[in-house]
């Protein structure tokens, strides 16, 4: 009995310390799995810098690049509604429901069936 309370003391002064630790560590490692990666390339030599650029190269470049986005300019859509046009259908839509509700009101309705007894 007293060795397994021992066990438990143990186990849980290690887990406190692990954590404790593991929080110290995690503020000095870097913040992402990339960041170790390139740590590591750059330990190594695997990652260099891109060497400069050849002469017909910097001749071909222009000193004010202009660029051009990928993305057409937007054509205007011809279903498109002017907002004078749809005041007029919701004025058209709210006289078509007066009117509904009007011939609604005229209808007597039936009776509801009677429930069939179970």
């Amino acid at each position: 009995m007293i060795f397994a309370r021992l066990a438990v003391v143990l186990i849980c002064g290690l887990l406190t310390c692990s954590l404790a630790g593991g929080a110290a560590l995690a503020q000095d490692a870097p913040s992402s799995g990339g960041a170790f990666i390139g740590r590591i390339f750059d330990a190594t030599g695997l990652r260099t810098p891109p060497p400069p650029a050849q002469d017909f190269v910097r001749d071909s470049r222009s000193e004010q690049l202009e660029y051009r986005g990928f993305e057409a300019t937007p054509a205007k859509d011809p279903k498109r509604k002017a907002a004078a046009h749809l005041r007029g259908m919701s004025a058209e839509l709210d006289a078509a429901a007066a009117e509904n509700r009007r011939r609604a009101g005229r209808v007597a309705a039936p009776d509801a069936p009677a429930r069939p007894a179970r």
